[in-house]
């Protein structure tokens, strides 16, 4: 599995990104703190199933400064609070991720003060250790310790959150259906994948279908010819 492809290339380096668009979650990056980033970046890997897209990602960072994203905080409020919050703050997530997310942020308090760098930090900042950690502790961090998610989230802390991690290359998550036949057009026909493979596939996914004919900056497009 390489990362080295004109679809990762346009995604992650071409200044106008892939089909015009960037990774949604490079909006993350304007946060200044090393710890607010991490906790918005956690709230969006675990508030959908898919990651977040623009939008939603800008109204994660709109309200950074919110006391949802202070796990030291939300662990002494109660589930319907954090619910609550959520849906004022128009954060698109399932009703029940109020409550994961209380759960999450009381782990994190518990264990490490509220701090997810710590918690990085116990597992010398490697993606393996950091797998198994949260293999064995998927009741404490309910959907951020599945085996999607967490390797996601993995991927977002280190290529957006600004905390490098031995073991990055190494992630992989299934294909979902929905992008086996599109990865087969890039020549991808491994069924597990690097999540920023997944991640690209995703953004080139929603913007080739808006793209004017003309303006597709993607070499060698399989939509295009």
């Amino acid at each position: 599995m390489t990362l080295s492809s004109p679809l990762v290339d346009a995604f992650s380096s071409l200044p106008l990104g892939l089909c015009g668009q960037h990774d949604p979650a490079r909006l993350v990056q304007s946060v200044s703190s090393v710890e607010r980033r991490l906790n918005l970046l956690t709230l969006g890997a675990v508030a959908s199933t898919n990651l977040p897209g623009p939008e939603q990602w800008a109204v994660l960072v709109d309200h950074q400064e919110n006391w949802l994203f202070d796990p030291s905080q939300v662990a002494y409020k109660v589930s319907q609070e954090v619910t609550e919050a959520i849906v004022s703050l128009h954060i698109g997530a399932p009703q029940y991720i109020g409550r994961v997310w209380w759960q999450v942020c009381r782990g994190v308090q518990g264990r490490f003060k509220g701090s997810w760098r710590a918690l990085l930090e116990a597992n010398a900042d490697d993606c393996a250790k950091l797998i198994g950690y949260f293999d064995r502790s998927s009741a404490t961090f309910p959907v951020l310790s599945g085996p999607v998610v967490s390797v996601r989230w993995l991927d977002l802390i280190h290529r957006i959150g600004g905390v490098p991690l031995t073991g990055w290359e190494s992630l992989a998550i299934p294909l979902a259906s929905s992008q086996l036949k599109m990865a087969a057009s890039f020549g991808i026909t491994d069924q597990k994948v690097h999540p920023l493979i997944s991640a690209a596939l995703s953004t080139w996914s929603a913007a080739c279908k808006t793209l004017p004919p003309d303006s597709c900056g993607l070499p060698s497009c399989p939509k295009r010819g």
